[in-house]
């Protein structure tokens, strides 16, 4: 039987900085190959956030674990808090950002891996996004 699973411990998940979030991933193409989905931890500073984009080809969950998340799908926007979620289809615009005192820690689920490619794209300059929410 081939092996499909993988434990991951905290001291072994990738860690990287982008656009002033921390990214703790789990599972992604280049630690976990053959994987149907992927996850990451995301640490948003009090202010901060995620301007809108949309992953082309794939869907996402977001899962918040702490704090408060501005949570915008195309123009529709939510606040959530620990225990809530969202699910976000392929193509879809959406933004996140922290709306609380403290950090916002949340989970990003992602798939199919074969969209990773084509990775994800800031919209948050085209209308009618900007002018829904200013960007970071």
């Amino acid at each position: 039987m081939e092996k499909n699973w993988k434990f991951v411990r905290e001291k072994d998940q990738v860690f990287e900085t982008a656009f002033g979030r921390d990214h703790y991933w789990h599972y992604r193409p280049d630690t976990m190959e053959g994987a149907g989905s992927y996850m990451v931890r995301v640490a948003v500073p009090e202010g901060g956030g995620h301007n809108f984009h949309v992953h082309p080809e794939m869907h996402e969950i977001l899962y918040v674990l702490r704090g408060t998340a501005e949570q915008w799908i195309e123009d529709e926007m939510q606040l959530l808090g620990p225990g809530d979620s969202v699910y976000i289809g392929a193509g879809v615009a959406h933004g996140t950002f922290n709306a609380g005192e403290g950090e916002l820690e949340f989970l990003a689920i992602l798939s199919p891996p074969e969209g990773w490619g084509a990775g994800t794209v800031d919209v948050s300059e085209n209308e009618p996004y900007s002018g829904y929410r200013p960007r970071i």
